[in-house]
């Protein structure tokens, strides 16, 4: 009967290595989306682009960060994020006044955006850019609470971006 508990907890023990490497293997992807964006190095860069593109110097940008290893849910929130904002900005993509950026922090070019924004995870921070100099921004925390309520999700990121053209 010893030699039985051994084998089943060998077994186990077997399944759950298993069942962790493949975990890890669903949850990360090393290659960029094909639908990412233009990605600034450096906040200087970013503010010059931006006064290009906006007239009165007015621009809000939706940031989705994430790094090397992406799960389903991150994927799903960028996805979410990126049909919101396009969805109910698209006069103001098409002008400038809104814009889209996906941007991996595990870059080495990227990661001062997270001490930059104090990251601890995956997230979607708007900003408020104003003649080339951030004036706010916003962590929306809640999209991870909300990632399984499309509707609601979508609704979020709209009156948080609104809020800031207004």
């Amino acid at each position: 009967m010893g030699s039985n508990n051994k084998f089943n907890r060998v077994i186990l023990f077997t399944a759950i290595i298993f069942f962790l490497a493949f975990a890890q293997h669903a949850c990360s992807n090393n290659e960029k989306s094909s639908e990412d964006t233009v990605t600034s190095d450096t906040s200087t860069e970013k503010g010059n682009v931006q006064l290009n593109k906006q007239a009165n110097g007015h621009q809000v940008i939706v940031y989705y960060f994430y790094g090397n290893f992406r799960c389903a849910t991150c994927r799903r929130i960028e996805q979410l994020t990126r049909e919101a904002v396009s969805e109910n900005f698209g006069d103001e993509l098409s002008s400038g006044a809104v814009e889209m950026q996906v941007i991996n922090v595990d870059e080495p070019q990227n990661n001062h955006f997270a001490r930059d924004y104090q990251l601890v995870t995956r997230s979607v921070v708007i900003s408020d850019m104003v003649n080339g100099k951030e004036t706010q921004w916003k962590n929306l925390q809640k999209v991870w609470e909300l990632v399984h309520q499309q509707k609601a999700f979508k609704d979020y990121i709209r009156d948080e971006v609104r809020s800031y053209l207004s």
